[in-house]
């Protein structure tokens, strides 16, 4: 009888680990989006290829960081590969610069960073998540195409990235054979400016209220930083309230 109960009671702990696990599953992510930036916090268990990889968190990067990183991005054609171009527009970094800044901050331990980008060239689609001394930038989608560089091109070629000074592919040893992942770049994180960026991409029409929002964000930011200019606030509460405003903007409660 005993023995019995034992084993009723396996069942029953074994059932409710089981309730307990589909329900974290089905757990809502939590997903934020402004000025066509939309983000979400999703577990590391959806990713491929991390053994034995260390993440850091928090994940603290200055603008500067973000800035050097964002511009550094650049894509070329496989098919009639023409000339590399940017991933993000200069417009489009200025935007994206404050939005990362905020959420990379409240990224959890087990979780990385999805991305969505609506861009005057398209969507542009990504994960990112950072380990001790390198960001890692997953891309997807860049304006609108899907990643494909299939090698017996059973489905058509669209784009690569381009390596820049301080990047590298991610790459996967198997046996004597070497994969690299085109689309993945692994950067250090402290990158220099780079020098490709005295050109300039076109950018077409954003949506009005799109632009107006990223002007209203433009404008509160540049008050704070007036303020902090004329010693009417402090250093600390100047960061304090920077990030409330980039909180309010996305949405993000506290």
């Amino acid at each position: 009888m005993t023995t019995r109960k034992f084993f009723n009671w396996k069942i029953f702990i074994f059932f409710l680990a089981f309730l307990l696990a589909s329900c974290a599953v089905l757990k809502k992510e939590r997903t934020f989006s402004k000025n066509g930036l939309k983000v979400t916090f999703r577990s590391l268990n959806a990713l491929d290829d991390i053994q034995g990889i260390k993440f850091r968190y928090p994940i603290i990067l200055t603008e500067q960081q973000l800035n050097n990183h964002l511009l550094s991005l650049w894509y070329q054609n496989i098919v009639s590969p023409g000339k590399p171009k940017p991933a993000f527009s200069k417009e489009d970094v200025r935007t994206l610069v404050p939005l990362f800044k905020t959420v990379l901050k409240k990224v959890e331990p087990g979780k990385y960073l999805h991305f969505e980008f609506q861009s005057s060239g398209g969507l542009i689609e990504g994960q990112v998540f950072v380990t001790a001394e390198k960001i890692h930038w997953r891309f997807l989608k860049i304006n609108n195409k899907l990643y494909s560089n299939d090698p017996l091109r059973l489905k058509k070629p669209t784009w690569k990235l381009v390596r820049m000074p301080g990047q590298a592919y991610q790459k996967e040893q198997t046996g004597g054979f070497k994969k690299y992942y085109n689309n993945r770049i692994i950067a250090n994180i402290d990158l220099p400016y780079p020098k490709q960026r005295s050109q300039t991409r076109p950018t077409g029409k954003k949506h009005s209220q799109s632009s107006s929002e990223s002007a209203g964000l433009q404008k509160k930011l540049g008050i704070l930083q007036n303020l902090l200019d004329e010693g009417l606030i402090d250093k600390s509460e100047y960061e304090k309230k920077k990030e409330a405003v980039l909180n309010k903007h996305l949405n993000i409660d506290e």
